[in-house]
């Protein structure tokens, strides 16, 4: 567009130069170009050159306009393709953190089975803990349980507990983090781990203070 526009420019001069040699060598009978047609061809050339570029001007701001709406359509359609992927991602991430939950607390169930009580609290513990994750709205289900767990422990565990314990820690920790545990878990969760703590001290371990 603007090699089109130079050309014209250059067309244009040299009609101006051409016809004012023509004027000024008049008097050696090279023309007969007067004054008055000089001005007017002049004129007209130069409004025909102005009207040229003006459109050319008018031509490219509407070509640039129509591709800053395509690019700004297609910058939303980037938009939208990413927002959905996002919340297909949070999706998926929901239903693992639901299966999570609940083969948590499947084996949960089975060590209640065995009577190996401490092993079913740690694992209903990280049921809550990913039903937490997941945004479940019956969580407070999941902290009633624990205290009954808590209400059948009296002898120590099949397994050793300090090596679970670490896991635990770490899931009260992520727990006390989240906005389930602000709004509506805190006050029942604290008391419930703090049977817990309380129990485990009873069967001879250290306390959850000493290892965080």
């Amino acid at each position: 567009m603007k090699r089109i526009t130079f050309i014209i420019s250059i067309v244009a001069l040299i009609g101006v130069l051409l016809i004012s040699g023509l004027w000024i060598f008049g008097s050696a009978k090279l023309s007969v170009v007067s004054l008055d047609t000089f001005i007017g061809v002049s004129v007209a050339v130069l409004a025909i050159v102005f009207a040229v570029i003006v459109g050319l001007q008018i031509v490219n701001a509407i070509d640039m306009k129509d591709r800053m709406a395509d690019l700004e359509r297609k910058q939303n359609d980037l938009v939208g393709i990413a927002r959905r992927l996002a919340e297909n991602d949070q999706l998926h991430t929901k239903e693992a953190y639901n299966l999570q939950a609940g083969i948590c607390g499947q084996n949960a169930g089975i060590r209640i089975s065995e009577s190996n009580y401490v092993e079913a609290f740690c694992s209903w513990h990280s049921a809550l803990y990913y039903a937490i994750l997941a945004d479940q709205p019956d969580q407070i289900n999941y902290v009633m349980n624990l205290k009954g767990i808590i209400a059948l422990i009296s002898k120590t565990p099949v397994v050793n507990f300090e090596t679970i314990k670490p896991q635990l820690i770490s899931e009260c920790n992520a727990i006390r983090k989240t906005v389930s545990y602000r709004n509506c878990l805190s006050s029942v969760y604290e008391s419930t781990m703090s049977s817990f703590w309380a129990k485990m001290k009873q069967l001879g371990y250290s306390d959850e203070l000493k290892q965080s």
